[in-house]
Parts: structure tokens; sequence; C-alpha cells
């Protein structure tokens, strides 16, 4: 630890002449904490790790350096591996978060893992055979039921939301939506059901990613109503 101290006090000094030393002296440190996090699914894939690494390398370079000179500037000096293991719990929290298949918690439920390529039909229906059924099968029916929104407005205007609304058993609101964001609910369908992150899915749509977190939330409703419970 003391090597990195040294780094340290040279990056706070220094800037990003001392950075690439430090940044290769504390990347086996850190991907060896990124193996430990407790970020439940996200923890099987491979590219993890490196992304919970790059995420905390991040934090340290933001803001030139700030989070370092902190760290430098602290009399007595901290045990250097309990602040580093904190820096990667963050890290893992904020790679976890921005995952499409978790859902924070509210004061009523604790977080959970969701996941709309993992929605499964009522019971009348058939049970999907594979992942890949059951993505087809969520997408083909919030397809048909874009369709249906458009043609029902179409020809009988406001009419048809409550028409829908009664038929499908959901609320008024969620019919509106449907109709007025055809568009954004198939591409972030999409988005999800391919794996993205809801910053990838707003950079790539030009939203912001609260835009899409609520319409993630108002498909799961909208799925939920209408018998594909997560």
């Amino acid at each position: 630890m003391a090597d990195l101290w040294e780094l340290l006090r040279a990056v706070a000094e220094s800037g990003d002449r001392a950075w690439p030393a430090l940044a290769a002296a504390l990347d086996p440190e850190l991907s060896q904490m990124a193996r430990r996090q407790p970020i439940g699914r996200l923890r099987d894939r491979e590219d993890t790790p490196r992304e919970i690494v790059t995420r905390a390398l991040a934090r340290l370079h933001a803001r030139e350096f700030t989070a370092i000179k902190k760290l430098v500037a602290l009399d007595p000096p901290p045990e250097l591996r309990a602040w580093l293991r904190v820096l990667v719990r963050r890290s893992a929290i904020d790679y976890m978060r921005e995952s499409p298949e978790f859902e924070r918690a509210t004061p009523s439920r604790p977080h959970r893992w969701i996941s709309l390529a993992t929605l499964s039909s009522g019971a009348a229906a058939p049970a999907p055979d594979s992942l890949a059924e059951k993505r087809s099968q969520v997408l083909a029916f919030v397809e048909d039921m874009v369709k249906r929104a458009a043609v029902e407005h179409a020809a009988h205007g406001e009419d048809a939301i409550g028409k829908l609304a009664i038929e499908w058993k959901v609320e008024r609101l969620h019919v509106r939506r449907l109709v007025k964001q055809a568009q954004r609910y198939m591409q972030v369908l999409v988005a999800v059901l391919e794996g993205r992150t809801y910053p990838e899915i707003g950079d790539a749509l030009g939203v912001t990613r609260r835009e899409v977190e609520l319409t993630v939330r108002y498909l799961e409703e909208m799925l939920a109503a209408r018998g594909f419970p997560a």
C-alpha cells in the first residue's frame, strides 16, 4: 500500500501526468474487489468486473482528481484498502442501478430484479419454452396493442381510449400513453430486451435516463395489468 500512497500523492500534485501509473497499479486491486461485489445476476456476466473497475477509476479521475486530493489530505490517513472497498462498492451499486433488470426499493417493498425479457404469460396461454420465446411473446403482444390502439383511435378518436381501457382492463392513462407514445414504447422495449442500459437507451433516443425509466415502468404496469406479471 505504501507504493499506492506515493502514486496517489503524485496524482494529487501532478494530475494527468501521474495518472497512468496510478491507474495501472490500482487495476489488479480494484479487479479483485470487483469480483466479490454482491450485485445479483450481474455477477454472472464476464464483463462485470471490468465495468466496475472502469467506473471506480472514473470516480477517481473526475473533477480533476477531487476524490484523490481529498484522500491524501486526510489526517490521519484512512486504511487504504478499506477506502478502496467503499469506492468499488459504490461503483458496483451505480452499475447495478443502471441495469434495466434492477428496480429500486419503494416504501412498500425492497429492491428487486425484474426484466421485460423474463415476463411470462398468464396461465391461459402456453408457457414459453425459452427466454427467446418469452421475449418474442412480449414484443408481439405490445406490437399488437400499439397497432390496435392506433386503428381504434384513428376510427373513433377519444372514444377509443375508454373502449380499449374497458376491454383490456387497464387504466385509461395506459391507453392514452400507448396512443401518444407508441414509437417510444416500441423503441425502449426492443432496447431493454437487447440488454442495453438506461443511459445507453437514452443516448440512442435523445431522451433522458429518467424518461427511459418511466417508459419501462409504464410498460411493466401495462403488461402486468394485461396478464404478463414480472
